[in-house]
């Protein structure tokens, strides 16, 4: 791949990619070109989907390796081989969908408050909990930014539910 890689590479720069995009997709090209044993001018898009299929079926790469060599080879075959035809009709897989975070439920949050000996630290959970607060914001929580008048009657509700 020694004159086509060059060209890739300069095709690479010329779009302004970034060094480390340049270094992975000149890899994820040879690793397809080393996984027939042939030149990727030789080949096309049914070699390209049977490469695709292997790396989801056999390798099982990650979703995000899985588009960067894709986008690779598109990058290939459309800009350095001038052959977008070849992959203009393989598609970008779908994102996987994520699950939602549990939610903890009442006897797992009391156990958790529960557990908390000091009231300080009781204190700083029940408060981040209520208040859905980062670390960093519950590090930069300060006395005045708490409104006491308005707080005790749900704070002592909420302690005495938590309890």
């Amino acid at each position: 791949m020694g004159q086509l890689r060059d060209r890739m590479e300069q095709d690479l720069i010329q779009r302004k990619l970034s060094p480390a995009t340049r270094r992975n997709y000149l890899l994820y090209c040879r690793k397809f070109a080393g996984h027939y044993g042939r030149n990727p001018q030789e080949l096309g898009e049914a070699e390209i989907r049977d490469y695709l299929q292997h790396l989801i079926q056999v390798e099982q790469v990650s979703y995000p390796t899985y588009r960067q060599i894709l986008a690779a080879l598109k990058f290939l075959y459309g800009v350095t081989l001038g052959r977008a035809w070849e992959v203009k009709r393989i598609p970008f897989p779908r994102r996987p969908r994520q699950d939602f975070p549990k939610v903890a439920s009442r006897d797992q949050l009391v156990q958790l408050f529960a557990a908390l000996r000091s009231p300080k630290y009781r204190a700083l959970f029940l408060t981040c909990y209520a208040a859905g607060l980062r670390i960093s914001e519950a590090c930069a929580l300060r006395v005045e930014d708490i409104d006491l008048a308005s707080s005790t009657t749900s704070t002592s509700a909420t302690t005495t539910a938590c309890w």
